[in-house]
């Protein structure tokens, strides 16, 4: 989300795309890919399926002008009806007692943990990484000032010289790369099958964080961290004391209300008359 909202591509489908990585995780990790390569090709392949999920909305957007917030929302839905075809037919687990699920992926094609007795994986440090990565492509390289650009002046920038369309594909499949990323992640770290309740919203929860973090890709490591703390911190105090888990998400809806308030007023100037 940091991503594409940092050169104003509203991407609202991330959803789609995490769920696109997580069926290219259960396709190539259970069986197709051998072995000794089965986790870097499985990870690559899952980052091309969600680029190429959020190509269509950002080809639409550049060249017809369609408004890539309703088509990246639509492309969710359109990947949850698909999921939930390929798990009560192709992909479903003939030994899964009829549960709507896929097969579990090979022991070779999951991401281990990073101690034993946590459910912590080593996924955990590939977004750290991720993060760090996009950081530096963003303010080392042109075409992260390209990026920055076209999300600070969309107008000004072409007027420079910028290739806005370019960009703004660019752009698209590194988003769509990341959010294909975090469901192959999920696949191959946690869960190690596919199923329709793999996702509880992540796609949304990333545009609090993103928007939380002020677009910063290392101010998201911290700001995932602290919205993970209080949807955790929620579900237990849901168990221990009978709070509404939905506390957690009027918490989260205000901080981003008083976030985007705060950005506002840096913007204005008050006058007395």
């Amino acid at each position: 989300m940091a991503v594409a909202f940092k050169a104003k591509l509203w991407n609202i489908g991330a959803e789609a795309q995490l769920y696109a990585g997580a069926i290219v995780a259960v396709l190539l990790g259970t069986g197709a890919v051998p072995s000794p390569f089965v986790l870097p090709v499985t990870a690559v392949f899952a980052m091309l399926a969600g680029a190429l999920v959020l190509l269509g909305p950002a080809l639409l957007k550049t060249r017809l002008g369609v408004d890539e917030v309703v088509t990246t929302l639509l492309f969710n839905f359109i990947m949850l009806l698909f999921v939930s075809y390929l798990l009560e037919g192709p992909m479903k687990d003939p030994m899964g007692m009829g549960w709507p699920k896929s097969e579990a992926l090979l022991k070779e094609a999951r991401l281990p943990r990073i101690a034993e007795g946590l459910r912590l994986h080593w996924g955990f440090v590939l977004a750290m990484i991720a993060a760090v990565v996009v950081y530096v492509i963003e303010r080392r390289t042109s075409f992260g000032f390209e990026m920055r650009a076209v999300g600070s002046n969309f107008g000004a920038a072409r007027f420079a010289g910028v290739p806005v369309n370019r960009v703004l594909i660019q752009t698209a499949l590194l988003s769509g790369g990341l959010a294909a990323l975090a469901g192959w992640s999920e696949v191959a770290g946690l869960k190690g099958h596919l199923s329709q309740d793999l996702s509880p919203g992540f796609g949304y929860t990333g545009i609090i964080v993103a928007m939380l973090a002020l677009l910063n890709p290392l101010a998201v490591i911290g700001t995932a961290i602290f919205v993970a703390g209080i949807f955790v911190g929620s579900d237990a105090m849901s168990r221990a004391a009978g709070v509404p888990t939905y506390i957690a998400d009027m918490l989260l809806a205000s901080a981003l209300l008083f976030m985007v308030l705060a950005i506002l007023l840096t913007k204005m100037r008050v006058v007395r008359g």
